[in-house]
C-alpha cells in the first residue's frame, strides 16, 4: 500500500526548516519527498494548510494509569501514592490494565505521541494493548525488593521472551522502580540481566527532597554499563548531573507531574548544558493529568526561563520533545527521511496562531497545542484521522474504562 501526501509543509527534523513538498509511504517506510503525480499511490491525502512533521515521544508514563486520572488530587507525593494510588493498583486485573492502555493510547494518539515508555504491571496486557493498537511501546515492569522480589524480575523476564521486538513496535526493557524502594544488590542483579540481554533500564531518580541515596554508589553496579532512562532528576547536584552526562543514560523531566505533586523544578538547563540527553515525558494520568507532551515542552522552557530568557531555545525545546525521546525509546527515529518508518504527525495549520507562517517551529513551542494535531501516523498506518481511530473501537474502549472504574472506586451505579 503506497500513501501519498500532496502539498504538505514538510519539516524533515527539528534541526532543519520546514518546506513545501510530497511525501510517499509504502510498507510502514518513507519511501520518497519530493514531487509525486497522484498515480504513484492508492491512497492519496492533500495536506494543503497542514504541516507534516515526527511525532512527539512519551518518555515516562504509566500509561494505565488513565483509570485513576482525577481520584487523588492536592496531595504530597507520598501520601497520594501510599493512600490513594497503591490501594487502587492492587485491585487493578490485566483487562483493566489492557483498557486503561488502549485509553492512555487513545489520548497520546489524539496529541501527537507516536511511541513511550511505559513502567507498569500486567505487561501482557499492555504490549497487547499496544500491539492492538498500533503504537510503538517501550514497556518495563516494575520492579521492588522492599518486601521481596516475589517473582517479579522472572515476570519481566518472561515479558522479554515474548514480545521483544514484536512487529517494530514494541521492545521490552526492566523497570527498577526507584533507588528507595530496590537494594543495590537488586539493582546490580537487574542491570547484569538487562546488559546480557542487551535490553534498557527505566528508573525513577531523585523526584522528591525526601529521597536519600548516593547515585555515586548506584553506578558502582553494572548499572554503569547499561542504556538507563532515569525519570524526573529533580534533586540532583552538580556531582549527579556530572555522573549523569554519560553518553549511555538519559534523563525524563515531567514538570506537570513534579509541580502538581510538589516534588520542585529540575534543573534542566544545567543538565543541557552538562550534556545531559534530555528527553520529555508525562508521568501517569493519575499525577498530571494528561499525556501530553506537547505541552510538557512549553512548560519545562518556560520553567527555565524564569531566570533567564535565553534558557531552553526553540530548537532546544523539540530536540527534548523529539529527537532526544526517539533516541530514548529507540523505537522511532525522530527524522522523516527516505527509509525511516512512517512515524508522524499532521498539523492543522488553519489557526490564529499559525500566523505568520515563517516562524512555524517558533509557533509549534509558544502557540500551537496538541488539539491542532489533524492526524498521527505509525508505521506508516494511521492510528489516529480527523477525529477517528481506524483501528480500534474507541467507544467500546470508553465503555470498557467506565465498567472498570466504576467498580475499582465504587462508584458503579
Amino acid at each position: 500500500m503506497r500513501i501519498l501526501l500532496k502539498n504538505a509543509l514538510l519539516l524533515c527534523d527539528v534541526r532543519s526548516e520546514p518546506k513545501v513538498s510530497d511525501l510517499l509511504v509504502e510498507d510502514g517506510k518513507i519511501a520518497g519527498i519530493g514531487n509525486f503525480t497522484e498515480a504513484t499511490a492508492e491512497e492519496i491525502h492533500d495536506m494543503s494548510e497542514k504541516l507534516v512533521m515526527p511525532g512527539f515521544v512519551n518518555a515516562h508514563t504509566h500509561a494505565a494509569m488513565t483509570l485513576m486520572r482525577g481520584f487523588a488530587e492536592d496531595m504530597k507525593l507520598q501520601d497520594w501514592l501510599f493512600k490513594r494510588i497503591f490501594p487502587i493498583e492492587e485491585r487493578l486485573t490485566p483487562e483493566d490494565v489492557y483498557y486503561g492502555t488502549m485509553m492512555a493510547q487513545l489520548e497520546m494518539a489524539r496529541r501527537g505521541i507516536v511511541a513511550y515508555v511505559d513502567m507498569y504491571f500486567h505487561c501482557d496486557a499492555v504490549a497487547q494493548a499496544a500491539l492492538d493498537f498500533g503504537m510503538k511501546a517501550l514497556i518495563t515492569r516494575g520492579l521492588t525488593d522492599y518486601n521481596g522480589d516475589n517473582g517479579r524480575l522472572k515476570q519481566n523476564i518472561e515479558y522479554f521472551d515474548r514480545w521483544h521486538g514484536r512487529k517494530g513496535l514494541i521492545s521490552v526493557g526492566f523497570g527498577p522502580h526507584a533507588p528507595y524502594s530496590c537494594s543495590i544488590r537488586y539493582i546490580d542483579e537487574i542491570a547484569r540481566i538487562a546488559l546480557e540481554l542487551k535490553a534498557p533500564i527505566t528508573m525513577h531518580l531523585f523526584e522528591s527532597p525526601a529521597e536519600d541515596y548516593s547515585l555515586h554508589e548506584i553506578l558502582k553496579t553494572k548499572l554503569s554499563e547499561c542504556k538507563v532512562i532515569f525519570a524526573h532528576c529533580v534533586h540532583v547536584s552538580e556531582k549527579d548531573i556530572e555522573l549523569l552526562s554519560r553518553e549511555n543514560f538519559f534523563v525524563v523531566h515531567n514538570p506537570t507531574s513534579n509541580l502538581k505533586l510538589g516534588s520542585g523544578i529540575a534543573p534542566v538547563q544545567k543538565m543541557i548544558e552538562k550534556g545531559v540527553q534530555v528527553c520529555l515525558g508525562t508521568d501517569g494520568a493519575a499525577s498530571n493529568n494528561t499525556l501530553d507532551v506537547w505541552h510538557e515542552m512549553r512548560l519545562a522552557t518556560l520553567l527555565q526561563k524564569v531566570s533567564d530568557p535565553r534558557n531552553i531555545s526553540i530548537q532546544q525545546a523539540l530536540i527534548m520533545a523529539i529527537e532526544q525521546g526517539a533516541k530514548a525509546v529507540g523505537l522511532t527515529s525522530g527524522m522523516i527521511e527516505v527509509g525511516a518508518d512512517a512515524d508522524l504527525i499532521v498539523v492543522d495549520l488553519k489557526k490564529p496562531w499559525y500566523v505568520p507562517r515563517d516562524r512555524i517551529k517558533n509557533h509549534i513551542v509558544h502557540s500551537g497545542n496538541s488539539l491542532d494535531v489533524f492526524a498521527t501516523m505509525i508505521k506508516g498506518r494511521w492510528v489516529y484521522y480527523d477525529g477517528e481511530y481506524p483501528t480500534i473501537d474507541a467507544k467500546y474502549v470508553f465503555k470498557k474504562c467506565e465498567e472498570a472504574i466504576g467498580r475499582l472506586t465504587g462508584t458503579t451505579n
